[in-house]
């Protein structure tokens, strides 16, 4: 079924792979064979898309999927245990409804399977069937976005690529837990957008506040399920200007957001979307990726409460509040846990922190993040 969906790679560029260097991470990703095919020595997959009809601002311009291969097999191997498949390109349908379709098949087969995607094209709407496909594993599935919008957009005839997220939470007995946006900027977003995420106790961090601390998105990464990625968030002089956002992340930034998402345990699905042509767009790109990859190849389970836990604990009395941290002395994590009845969530869970809340908290001060945590939690 899934082989009715898919482009295979071309034999240019199979050739072109067939000459790397045997060190290269071209030589070692694995393509799709229609004929036959083990989904359980796979660990990620990456699927190129070419369906830009429901987005709103890219329409031609889009990225040549062959020359960011080239990009990504040209790159060298790391220190790796990791089987990399290739699945080629989505053949597009006879409209946007019919890709959706056909992807959320093929994703549906993979996230079942426990593949990680990595959705290389497309506009943010392919969001949504991701969401969808995660939806089935997941009761209570957490969505993180780099992007410079919120994409909670109005909705005329149908949702597209700035209005995907209104599109999920007005799903009926929709399974969204929780929404971050990491670098959004305040002029490309309405008040009203604001209200409706902070209504939602959902989290929304400025582009200068992250540009400022990039390791502020680790916690945020820490129990995502899935990311979104847009291209545009990133400053036009860092893409040879293919759009008109002169602010935004540079290149090092989004390859630090990817190695995050990698290192997260909880991310199946990281999608970069919105992709200009450019050749600097295929390289930034590629080691994206490279670094997700990466990241994904360091990923350790640690549980705090656990008695093999090798870290240290503080209690910490704040604004009234007990709260007892945890750090690790492996990967060097925080996590925090409220104590008292009023606070605790139902299941006492460890929230995700930095070290920054941690030395707020023992100023006497709830970090901004915290506050929000305590305040979905109250609800």
């Amino acid at each position: 079924m899934t082989s009715d969906y898919l482009s295979p790679i071309s034999k240019k560029l199979i050739d072109f792979k067939n000459k790397l260097p045997n060190d290269s991470l071209g030589k070692k990703i694995i393509l799709y064979n229609i004929k036959k095919f083990d989904y359980n020595k796979i660990d990620i997959a990456i699927i190129g898309i070419k369906e830009y009809r429901n987005s709103v601002e890219v329409k031609s311009n889009f990225i040549d999927l062959d020359e960011f291969r080239k990009e990504l097999y040209s790159l060298y191997y790391g220190d790796w245990n990791v089987n990399i498949l290739d699945l080629g390109d989505l053949i597009n349908g006879d409209n946007y409804n019919d890709t959706y379709f056909a992807f959320k098949t093929i994703s549906d087969e993979l996230l079942r399977q426990n593949v990680k995607l990595i959705v290389v094209g497309g506009g943010n709407d392919f969001a949504f069937p991701l969401y969808q496909s995660l939806s089935k594993i997941h009761s209570s599935l957490n969505i993180s976005s780099v992007d410079n919008r919120f994409d909670f957009g109005k909705i005329d005839k149908d949702f597209n690529s700035n209005s995907y997220m209104s599109k999920i939470i007005l799903e009926k007995n929709n399974s969204l837990n929780h929404f971050c946006n990491i670098g959004y900027q305040t002029f490309l977003n309405s008040q009203e957008e604001m209200d409706l995420l902070n209504n939602l106790n959902f989290e929304f961090h400025r582009i200068g506040k992250i540009n400022r601390d990039i390791q502020t998105v680790e916690p945020l990464l820490r129990e995502t399920h899935l990311l979104s990625i847009d291209f545009k968030s990133i400053k036009a002089s860092e893409l040879n200007f293919a759009h008109n956002f002169p602010n935004g992340f540079e290149g090092d930034h989004i390859c630090s957001i990817s190695r995050y998402a990698g290192l997260s345990n909880s991310v199946s699905a990281i999608g970069f979307f919105e992709l200009l042509n450019s050749s600097i767009s295929n390289s930034l790109l590629s080691q994206a990726i490279w670094y997700f990859v990466e990241g994904f190849c360091l990923r350790i389970e640690e549980n705090p409460k656990s008695k093999n836990f090798k870290g240290y604990k503080y209690n910490v009395l704040c604004e009234g509040i007990n709260l007892k941290f945890y750090n690790s002395e492996l990967s060097q994590k925080w996590w925090v846990e409220f104590l008292d009845d009023k606070q605790a969530n139902a299941n006492n869970e460890l929230i995700p922190c930095s070290k920054k809340d941690y030395l707020k908290a023992c100023d006497e001060l709830l970090s901004d993040r915290l506050l929000l945590v305590l305040r979905r939690n109250l609800l």
